[in-house]
């Protein structure tokens, strides 16, 4: 409102060609349990209800860029000036012998680190890193260090609130994101992971050790499998048991693509979007086609088998043998 009274309505962001922006058009953003908490967390610490202030620049694609090197975010995000802001966000790191403590802790843990170690997180991390005094996840505004240089005094702006929504939906795509944040990118806890599970491994004396086993086959979980020469032909004919493997089609899945999503992002983009993100509608349309064709045949009527056609009657006198 103008010193006379006068108001003026607010002024409209530069569209962004190309810009970043959130899959969700409406709603919340994020798919996965972990970038909902993401979300839940900044919540916590008081700062949720300024997030909403950027859920539209999120959406619009006003993000230009996004990187992260070295634990710490920089963005740019186009606002009603002419040179897109600048931004950085960085979390509180954990140092080396904190994160030794993190490591012997999910070590100890078979089930979260097999899971990790297949690429997804664990629900109940969370009690890993409290059982060492620690939050994966920030618990206060000291865990976040943010800067933008826009005039606005506020934090997070909406400037900064966008980056976060699109980092959310960033941990859908690589959930080892909250990690590198912290200190330690996917490469280096999954290599920690497996250092303490080799050597955790009980070793076997001389005396115990198994007798080695014959060439000629192999034991794996309790079938027994020819040698690979010997089993050419039928390499890869179905198993007996694939008749009992349960595929449930027409459930829809929790998380659309998790098989894609699980990879992380990937090397490639087009028009400056992610390609993984591209081919996720894929997994949708082709669910959506094989359903299709399931229905299809369900409604086919079955066919009633035909009856055995009746021999010719012949008429007249018997022929005389």
């Amino acid at each position: 409102m103008s010193r006379w009274g006068q108001w003026y309505p607010p002024a409209r962001p530069i569209a962004v060609k190309n810009g970043i922006q959130t899959r969700s058009k409406k709603g919340n953003i994020g798919e996965t349990w972990w970038s909902k908490r993401f979300i839940s967390a900044l919540e916590r610490i008081g700062i949720g209800s300024r997030l909403e202030r950027g859920r539209a620049y999120a959406r619009k694609g006003q993000v230009v860029s996004i990187n992260i090197r070295d634990a710490t975010i920089y963005a740019q995000v186009q606002g009603t000036k002419p040179r897109p802001y600048n931004i950085t966000i960085s979390f509180t790191r954990f140092n080396d012998l904190q994160w030794a403590q993190i490591f012997d802790a999910l070590s100890s843990q078979a089930l979260f680190t097999a899971m990790l170690l297949g690429g997804e997180i664990p629900q109940e991390i969370e009690t890993v890193f409290t059982s060492v005094n620690l939050s994966l996840l920030p618990t206060s505004a000291k865990d976040i260090k943010t800067d933008c240089d826009c005039p606005d005094f506020a934090n997070p702006c909406k400037h900064i609130a966008a980056v976060y929504y699109i980092l959310a939906e960033q941990f859908d795509r690589d959930p080892f994101l909250i990690f590198s944040l912290r200190g330690r990118d996917r490469e280096a806890v999954l290599e920690n992971l497996r250092k303490l599970r080799s050597t955790s491994a009980p070793v076997e004396t001389e005396a115990e050790a198994p007798e080695p086993e014959s060439p000629a086959v192999q034991e794996t979980d309790g079938c027994v499998l020819a040698p690979l020469s010997e089993c050419v032909d039928s390499f890869w004919d179905a198993a007996e048991t694939l008749d009992t493997f349960p595929i449930h089609l027409h459930k829809k899945p929790e998380l659309e693509a998790a098989a894609l999503k699980r990879l992380g992002p990937s090397l490639f983009r087009i028009n400056n979007k992610d390609i993984a993100d591209l081919l996720v509608p894929v997994y949708s349309h082709a669910r959506e086609y094989v359903l299709g064709e399931l229905r299809r045949l369900e409604s086919k009527p079955e066919k009633v088998p035909a009856a055995d056609p009746k021999p010719p009657i012949t008429r007249g006198r018997k022929k005389k043998v």
